[in-house]
Protein backbone atom coordinates (compact mmCIF):
# COMPACT_ATOMS: atom_id res chain seq x y z
CA UNK A 1 0.00 0.00 0.00
CA UNK A 2 1.41 3.51 -0.67
CA UNK A 3 2.29 6.11 1.72
CA UNK A 4 -0.87 8.51 1.07
CA UNK A 5 -3.20 5.37 0.94
CA UNK A 6 -2.35 4.43 4.10
CA UNK A 7 -2.51 7.80 5.14
CA UNK A 8 -6.12 7.93 3.99
CA UNK A 9 -7.11 5.18 5.57
CA UNK A 10 -8.79 6.23 8.93
CA UNK A 11 -8.07 9.91 8.18
CA UNK A 12 -10.99 12.34 9.83
CA UNK A 13 -11.94 15.98 7.86
CA UNK A 14 -12.94 18.17 10.77
CA UNK A 15 -14.32 20.84 8.14
CA UNK A 16 -16.24 19.83 5.32
CA UNK A 17 -19.27 21.53 3.53
CA UNK A 18 -21.63 20.36 1.27
CA UNK A 19 -25.49 21.00 -0.60
CA UNK A 20 -27.44 22.83 -0.06
CA UNK A 21 -26.27 26.31 0.52
CA UNK A 22 -27.72 29.05 1.01
CA UNK A 23 -24.91 31.43 -0.24
CA UNK A 24 -23.02 29.56 -2.77
CA UNK A 25 -22.94 26.81 -5.48
CA UNK A 26 -21.53 23.44 -3.45
CA UNK A 27 -19.44 20.57 -5.15
CA UNK A 28 -21.69 17.74 -3.79
CA UNK A 29 -24.39 17.17 -1.22
CA UNK A 30 -23.41 15.01 2.40
CA UNK A 31 -24.76 11.65 0.93
CA UNK A 32 -22.24 11.71 -2.11
CA UNK A 33 -19.51 13.13 0.07
CA UNK A 34 -19.76 10.09 2.08
CA UNK A 35 -19.94 7.54 -0.06
CA UNK A 36 -16.77 8.78 -1.95
CA UNK A 37 -14.98 9.47 1.43
CA UNK A 38 -16.39 5.66 2.44
CA UNK A 39 -14.55 4.49 -0.93
CA UNK A 40 -11.41 6.05 0.29
CA UNK A 41 -11.01 4.43 3.46
CA UNK A 42 -11.53 7.35 5.33
CA UNK A 43 -12.68 7.09 8.86
CA UNK A 44 -14.58 10.30 9.33
CA UNK A 45 -16.06 13.74 8.46
CA UNK A 46 -17.37 16.55 10.05
CA UNK A 47 -19.85 18.88 8.02
CA UNK A 48 -20.21 22.42 8.66
CA UNK A 49 -22.68 24.78 7.43
CA UNK A 50 -22.35 28.49 7.85
CA UNK A 51 -26.09 29.19 7.87
CA UNK A 52 -27.96 25.69 9.97
CA UNK A 53 -27.23 22.96 12.48
CA UNK A 54 -26.21 19.93 10.30
CA UNK A 55 -26.14 17.28 13.15
CA UNK A 56 -29.57 15.94 11.81
CA UNK A 57 -28.16 15.73 8.47
CA UNK A 58 -25.07 14.13 9.37
CA UNK A 59 -27.33 11.35 11.69
CA UNK A 60 -29.57 10.21 8.50
CA UNK A 61 -26.33 10.36 6.12
CA UNK A 62 -24.60 8.25 8.63
CA UNK A 63 -27.05 5.83 9.17
CA UNK A 64 -27.49 5.57 5.05
CA UNK A 65 -23.94 4.68 4.75
CA UNK A 66 -22.31 2.44 7.39
CA UNK A 67 -19.06 2.25 8.33
CA UNK A 68 -17.73 6.39 8.21
CA UNK A 69 -18.70 8.37 11.09
CA UNK A 70 -20.41 11.66 10.23
CA UNK A 71 -20.23 14.47 13.20
CA UNK A 72 -22.74 17.55 13.00
CA UNK A 73 -22.08 20.59 14.31
CA UNK A 74 -23.63 24.61 14.88
CA UNK A 75 -21.84 28.11 13.33
CA UNK A 76 -23.49 31.13 15.51
CA UNK A 77 -24.10 32.60 12.73
CA UNK A 78 -26.81 35.25 12.52
CA UNK A 79 -29.13 32.60 10.91
CA UNK A 80 -29.44 30.24 14.23
CA UNK A 81 -29.35 33.69 16.28
CA UNK A 82 -25.77 34.13 16.59
CA UNK A 83 -24.57 33.96 19.90
CA UNK A 84 -27.50 31.92 20.68
CA UNK A 85 -27.05 29.41 23.63
CA UNK A 86 -30.43 27.86 23.06
CA UNK A 87 -28.97 26.80 19.15
CA UNK A 88 -25.96 25.29 21.12
CA UNK A 89 -28.26 23.31 23.33
CA UNK A 90 -30.28 21.85 20.73
CA UNK A 91 -27.61 20.50 18.56
CA UNK A 92 -25.70 19.18 21.44
CA UNK A 93 -28.88 17.10 22.50
CA UNK A 94 -29.38 15.83 18.70
CA UNK A 95 -25.71 15.12 19.14
CA UNK A 96 -23.44 17.96 17.67
CA UNK A 97 -20.58 17.77 18.28
CA UNK A 98 -18.93 21.03 17.51
CA UNK A 99 -19.83 24.53 17.85
CA UNK A 100 -17.80 27.11 15.88
CA UNK A 101 -17.76 30.70 16.92
CA UNK A 102 -18.93 33.22 14.02
CA UNK A 103 -17.96 32.89 10.60
CA UNK A 104 -19.88 34.99 8.42
CA UNK A 105 -21.22 37.25 10.67
CA UNK A 106 -18.55 37.83 12.74
CA UNK A 107 -16.95 41.57 12.94
CA UNK A 108 -13.48 40.26 11.82
CA UNK A 109 -14.72 38.52 8.84
CA UNK A 110 -17.19 41.40 7.83
CA UNK A 111 -14.43 44.25 8.43
CA UNK A 112 -11.91 42.22 5.83
CA UNK A 113 -14.62 42.51 3.43
CA UNK A 114 -15.47 46.21 3.65
CA UNK A 115 -18.47 45.53 5.41
CA UNK A 116 -20.12 46.90 8.44
CA UNK A 117 -21.45 45.50 11.87
CA UNK A 118 -20.78 41.79 12.94
CA UNK A 119 -20.63 39.55 16.25
CA UNK A 120 -17.96 40.68 18.13
CA UNK A 121 -17.49 38.16 21.72
CA UNK A 122 -15.59 41.54 23.83
CA UNK A 123 -16.76 43.98 25.43
CA UNK A 124 -15.14 47.43 25.76
CA UNK A 125 -12.53 46.62 28.33
CA UNK A 126 -11.67 43.57 26.33
CA UNK A 127 -13.38 40.67 28.05
CA UNK A 128 -15.82 38.23 26.89
CA UNK A 129 -19.62 39.41 27.04
CA UNK A 130 -21.72 38.49 29.29
CA UNK A 131 -23.79 35.92 25.76
CA UNK A 132 -21.01 33.52 25.76
CA UNK A 133 -21.18 32.07 29.26
CA UNK A 134 -24.02 30.08 28.45
CA UNK A 135 -22.71 29.05 25.52
CA UNK A 136 -19.54 28.04 27.21
CA UNK A 137 -21.32 26.27 29.75
CA UNK A 138 -23.09 23.89 27.18
CA UNK A 139 -20.18 23.19 25.41
CA UNK A 140 -18.03 22.12 28.94
CA UNK A 141 -21.80 19.84 29.96
CA UNK A 142 -21.69 18.05 26.77
CA UNK A 143 -18.07 18.15 25.85
CA UNK A 144 -17.95 19.46 22.79
CA UNK A 145 -15.32 20.88 20.04
CA UNK A 146 -15.38 24.78 20.46
CA UNK A 147 -13.80 26.18 17.37
CA UNK A 148 -12.79 29.82 17.02
CA UNK A 149 -14.76 30.04 13.63
CA UNK A 150 -14.01 33.49 11.84
CA UNK A 151 -13.03 35.77 15.03
CA UNK A 152 -10.17 37.97 15.63
CA UNK A 153 -6.86 37.27 16.94
CA UNK A 154 -7.44 39.17 20.12
CA UNK A 155 -11.27 37.37 20.54
CA UNK A 156 -9.38 33.88 19.43
CA UNK A 157 -7.05 34.15 22.23
CA UNK A 158 -8.99 35.45 25.41
CA UNK A 159 -11.86 32.60 23.97
CA UNK A 160 -9.09 30.09 24.26
CA UNK A 161 -8.14 31.31 27.31
CA UNK A 162 -11.56 31.14 29.21
CA UNK A 163 -12.42 28.00 27.53
CA UNK A 164 -9.41 26.78 29.82
CA UNK A 165 -10.03 28.57 32.73
CA UNK A 166 -13.65 27.04 32.79
CA UNK A 167 -12.53 23.02 31.89
CA UNK A 168 -13.50 23.12 28.31
CA UNK A 169 -10.36 20.38 26.87
CA UNK A 170 -11.46 20.09 22.86
CA UNK A 171 -10.31 23.29 20.90
CA UNK A 172 -9.63 23.98 17.67
CA UNK A 173 -7.84 27.44 16.11
CA UNK A 174 -10.19 27.01 13.14
CA UNK A 175 -7.83 27.29 9.74
CA UNK A 176 -5.41 29.12 11.27
CA UNK A 177 -3.17 29.90 8.69
CA UNK A 178 -6.34 30.94 6.49
CA UNK A 179 -6.90 33.36 9.05
CA UNK A 180 -3.42 35.12 8.63
CA UNK A 181 -4.40 36.11 5.61
CA UNK A 182 -7.52 37.99 6.80
CA UNK A 183 -6.79 38.41 10.27
CA UNK A 184 -2.88 38.85 10.20
CA UNK A 185 -2.58 35.75 13.01
CA UNK A 186 0.86 35.11 12.91
CA UNK A 187 2.77 31.93 13.93
CA UNK A 188 3.39 33.47 17.02
CA UNK A 189 -0.13 33.51 17.47
CA UNK A 190 -0.47 29.87 16.69
CA UNK A 191 2.53 28.82 18.83
CA UNK A 192 0.58 30.52 22.11
CA UNK A 193 -2.79 28.67 21.66
CA UNK A 194 -1.21 25.56 20.91
CA UNK A 195 0.56 26.03 24.35
CA UNK A 196 -2.55 26.90 26.09
CA UNK A 197 -4.17 23.32 24.48
CA UNK A 198 -5.88 24.17 21.49
CA UNK A 199 -5.31 22.26 18.23
CA UNK A 200 -4.37 24.69 15.03
CA UNK A 201 -6.19 23.62 11.98
CA UNK A 202 -4.62 24.03 8.03
CA UNK A 203 -7.01 23.42 5.24
CA UNK A 204 -6.06 22.24 2.22
CA UNK A 205 -7.93 24.94 1.39
CA UNK A 206 -5.22 27.77 2.10
CA UNK A 207 -3.02 26.04 -0.89
CA UNK A 208 -5.23 26.19 -3.23
CA UNK A 209 -4.83 28.58 -6.34
CA UNK A 210 -8.23 30.48 -6.04
CA UNK A 211 -7.62 30.62 -2.37
CA UNK A 212 -4.36 31.81 -1.14
CA UNK A 213 -1.82 30.12 -2.90
CA UNK A 214 0.35 29.64 -0.02
CA UNK A 215 3.33 27.52 -0.93
CA UNK A 216 3.00 24.31 0.79
CA UNK A 217 7.11 24.23 2.00
CA UNK A 218 5.88 27.36 3.97
CA UNK A 219 2.81 25.40 4.86
CA UNK A 220 5.34 22.46 6.75
CA UNK A 221 7.71 25.10 7.93
CA UNK A 222 4.60 27.16 9.86
CA UNK A 223 3.47 23.21 11.15
CA UNK A 224 6.89 22.46 12.27
CA UNK A 225 7.01 25.85 14.33
CA UNK A 226 3.93 25.28 15.70
CA UNK A 227 4.47 21.20 16.46
CA UNK A 228 2.98 18.78 14.68
CA UNK A 229 1.06 16.80 17.65
CA UNK A 230 -0.52 20.31 18.00
CA UNK A 231 -1.88 20.73 14.09
CA UNK A 232 -4.95 19.27 12.35
CA UNK A 233 -4.75 18.92 8.46
CA UNK A 234 -8.52 19.43 7.02
CA UNK A 235 -9.72 20.70 3.92
CA UNK A 236 -12.40 23.32 4.27
CA UNK A 237 -13.23 21.89 0.74
CA UNK A 238 -17.02 21.63 -0.57
CA UNK A 239 -16.89 24.86 -3.34
CA UNK A 240 -17.46 24.15 -6.98
CA UNK A 241 -13.80 25.18 -7.99
CA UNK A 242 -12.20 22.60 -6.12
CA UNK A 243 -12.21 18.92 -5.16
CA UNK A 244 -14.76 16.50 -3.89
CA UNK A 245 -13.47 16.92 0.42
CA UNK A 246 -11.79 13.02 0.19
CA UNK A 247 -9.52 13.44 -3.02
CA UNK A 248 -8.82 17.17 -1.81
CA UNK A 249 -7.41 15.59 1.16
CA UNK A 250 -5.15 12.94 -0.25
CA UNK A 251 -3.88 16.14 -2.66
CA UNK A 252 -3.12 17.71 0.74
CA UNK A 253 -1.27 14.89 1.95
CA UNK A 254 0.67 14.05 -1.21
CA UNK A 255 1.50 17.90 -1.83
CA UNK A 256 2.37 17.68 2.54
CA UNK A 257 4.50 15.04 1.71
CA UNK A 258 6.51 15.73 -1.02
CA UNK A 259 6.74 19.36 0.62
CA UNK A 260 8.82 17.21 3.30
CA UNK A 261 6.99 16.21 5.75
CA UNK A 262 7.25 12.66 6.78
CA UNK A 263 4.33 10.04 7.01
CA UNK A 264 4.43 10.18 10.51
CA UNK A 265 4.05 13.92 10.51
CA UNK A 266 0.89 13.70 8.28
CA UNK A 267 -0.26 10.42 9.70
CA UNK A 268 -0.36 12.61 12.96
CA UNK A 269 -2.57 15.57 11.64
CA UNK A 270 -5.20 13.96 9.68
CA UNK A 271 -5.64 10.84 11.74
CA UNK A 272 -4.29 10.72 15.47
CA UNK A 273 -5.16 14.61 16.44
CA UNK A 274 -8.45 14.96 14.43
CA UNK A 275 -9.30 11.35 16.05
CA UNK A 276 -8.30 13.13 19.52
CA UNK A 277 -9.71 16.55 19.22
CA UNK A 278 -13.61 14.50 18.82
CA UNK A 279 -13.04 11.53 21.02
CA UNK A 280 -13.16 8.99 18.54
Amino acid sequence: MAAIDRLMEGAVDIHVHFAPDPRVERRTDALELARQAQAAGMGGLVLKSHEFPTQPVAYTVGRMVPGITLIGGVTLDIEVGGLNPAAVSASALMGGRVVWMPTYSARAHRRHRGLEGGIYILDESGRMVPEMYPILDTVRQHDMVLATGHLSTEESIVLVDEARNLGIGRIVVTHASSMSFSTGMTVEDMVGLAKKGAFIEHCVHVMMPLTHRLDPAKLAQMIRTIDPERCIISTDFGQDYHPVAPEGLRMGIATLLQAGMDEVEVGMMVKDNPSRLLGL
